[in-house]
């Protein structure tokens, strides 16, 4: 007999979806007392090929305090606390009286079997994070099952003065981690080996002192960070500035693409890479989704997700393995002028499939209208998100899909 939502919750099983498909997880609270009520794209995957492939790793936090991580284990289906910034910077004694950590808004970033986050504890566009110590970099170790500050060899005992982290981007083969900071744009890199982090600096084009920064990019083969700068629901952007592609190259520095054009100045958002990573697909927040190839390289444009005319945001990506489809959620202030649906994206023709609303899928996510994650798929082709609302009072739940048997279920009931 399957346990009730609140025992389920509290043993990490999860409960059924009111369709086949679909399964659910509350993050719990974790033991000094966090409530992890928001997750800011911080949800993605272990490869498939790896001891613990297909786990899914989840930051929540609450906005204020602190940050967790939480992991996933997609076999088993069961989800638990692997520890929170505080905890492990208190053991490292790099904690100190009043501090907080809003967020790990990173995605939780595989690297050669660790999983790393780093912490970001202001996030407005303004000089309130001068305020702040600056951020410090935390790694799960799976075979030791073990979480824990990194050492901060810099003076401070902070990777950096002031700055936080919002985004991440990993070169394994040279065991290396980028990391994009708010609200500077400025680029920080991780030497994994040496245990030091270096500020890189930003594009000498960028106009202003603070910029909205990208919540994704990419290293590709040749050891090329790419990245993107801007959002104009938030500001006015020069297309000439930010509408394209920035890069930093380890030999020659930063420089642009201005052949690798966006359709506005407008940030990525979320992506995916497929094929041994030398296809990746990227969307912004208003769903225009582009194709990146490693070999050349090059860069296209494939279509705009078709979504209603109303104010909403796309923070839901997911490329299947094939590299075929991508499915899509929107997210809206508004629940009522913008109820959640979730789509289906053909990569190959940039026709949209809206396959159901959030409600189709029962009482778990009642309430929750804000829905993150991209990257995130387990061994047996399901893909996961996390939901919660801006000023809730309730944990974020985690939803886990099947995408073949959802719309096998769907078709059955028209």
């Amino acid at each position: 007999m399957l346990a009730s939502a609140a025992d389920a919750a509290d043993t990490g099983r999860g409960t059924a979806g009111a369709v086949d498909g679909v399964w659910h997880w509350r993050l719990p609270d974790t033991p000094n007392g966090l409530r992890p009520r928001q997750a800011w794209h911080s949800l993605g995957s272990a490869p498939g090929h790896e001891r613990d492939g297909g786990d899914i790793y989840i930051g929540g936090m609450d906005h204020a305090t602190n940050a967790a991580l939480y992991r996933l284990d997609s076999r088993a289906a069961t989800l638990r606390y692997v520890g929170d910034a505080r905890a492990a910077s208190e053991a490292a004694n790099n904690w100190r009286p009043g501090e907080t950590a809003e967020k790990f808004h990173t995605r939780p970033l595989w690297v050669n079997g660790r999983i790393y986050v780093a912490t970001l504890d202001r996030s407005t566009i303004d000089d309130a994070y001068l305020k702040r110590r600056g951020f410090q970099w935390y790694a799960y170790v799976r075979a030791q099952d073990s979480f824990a500050a990194l050492r901060a060899a810099e003076p401070g005992g902070a990777a950096a003065a002031h700055a936080g982290l919002v985004t991440l981007a990993a070169d394994p083969a040279r065991g290396l981690i980028y990391g994009a900071a708010i609200p500077t744009g400025d680029i920080y890199r991780y030497d994994i080996a040496a245990g030091r982090t270096r500020k890189l600096g930003r594009p000498a084009s960028f106009d202003r002192q603070y910029v909205y920064v990208n919540r994704i990019m990419w290293v590709d083969s040749r050891g090329r960070l790419y990245f993107t700068a801007g959002n104009p629901s938030l500001a006015s952007y020069p297309p000439d500035v930010y509408a394209h592609v920035h890069f930093y190259d380890p030999g020659a520095g930063f420089g642009e693409r201005r052949d690798w054009v966006l359709r506005e100045p407008r940030a990525l958002e979320t992506g995916q890479c497929v094929a041994d990573r030398t296809v990746c697909f990227f969307a912004d927040d208003q769903g225009h989704v582009y194709r990146f190839a490693d070999r050349g390289p090059s860069w296209s444009y494939v279509g705009q997700v078709d979504t209603p005319d109303v104010r909403l945001w796309v923070w839901m990506f997911q490329v299947n393995p094939a590299g075929t489809k991508a499915y899509v959620a929107t997210s809206g202030w508004d629940r009522a002028a913008n109820p959640a649906s979730l789509y289906e994206f053909d990569l190959a023709t940039g026709a949209t499939t809206r396959l159901c609303g959030f409600d189709a899928f029962g009482p778990a996510l009642d309430g929750l209208n804000l829905h993150t994650g991209y990257d995130a798929w387990d061994g047996d082709g399901r893909f996961y998100l996390a939901s919660f609302a801006m000023e809730g009072r309730r944990n974020v739940v985690v939803t886990r899909i099947d995408p073949e048997r959802l719309k096998a279920a769907l078709r059955l009931r028209h």
